[in-house]
């Protein structure tokens, strides 16, 4: 049973990354094909910058997943270096918890914004639902309060090896 939760888990990290780096790949060329056409035709797709801003949306949160994958979101813990360890280790689980809870109730009001935007009927690129490309938002702060959630009750899964979650 470990050994397919594993599996499913190293194939959960690879399609993050993957999907990250299509996501970067996709939006710098993009990017630097709206600058030519600019400069040489004149004009560009039109198109082009709501899709652009539209990947920059889910670039930031896959990459927000990532980083609460491997625990390196910023964090300030200038007083927690000088804390002896067993306070040091409870102040990183307060931190975790607190972490876990913000992250659920961003899930929950980014929820809510998704299911007003699908009944608004709100279009994006024209004429598709905007909610096809807002449901990252509710379902990537809901993996990362599931990630600091998990480190709250395992905090030496902060501290593993492989150095992911």
């Amino acid at each position: 049973m470990k050994r397919y939760f594993t599996a499913a888990l190293l194939w959960c990290r690879r399609a993050e990354d993957a999907l990250l780096f299509i996501l970067l790949a996709t939006l710098i060329l993009l990017a630097a094909g709206q600058i030519v056409q600019r400069n040489i035709i004149g004009n560009g797709f039109v198109w082009t910058d709501e899709l652009l801003r539209i990947i920059v949306l889910w670039l930031a949160m896959l990459g927000s997943m990532v980083a609460s994958r491997t625990n390196n979101h910023i964090c300030m813990d200038l007083l927690a270096r000088k804390l002896p360890i067993t306070l040091r280790n409870a102040a990183q689980r307060l931190v975790f918890a607190v972490t876990a809870l913000i992250c659920g109730a961003l899930a929950w009001a980014s929820w809510r914004f998704v299911a007003m935007e699908a009944e608004y009927n709100s279009l994006l690129l024209g004429h598709y639902p905007s909610w096809w490309f807002q449901c990252v938002l509710p379902v990537g702060f809901a993996l990362m309060a599931w990630r600091y959630a998990t480190l709250t009750l395992l905090p030496h899964l902060a501290h593993s090896d492989d150095g992911e979650i």
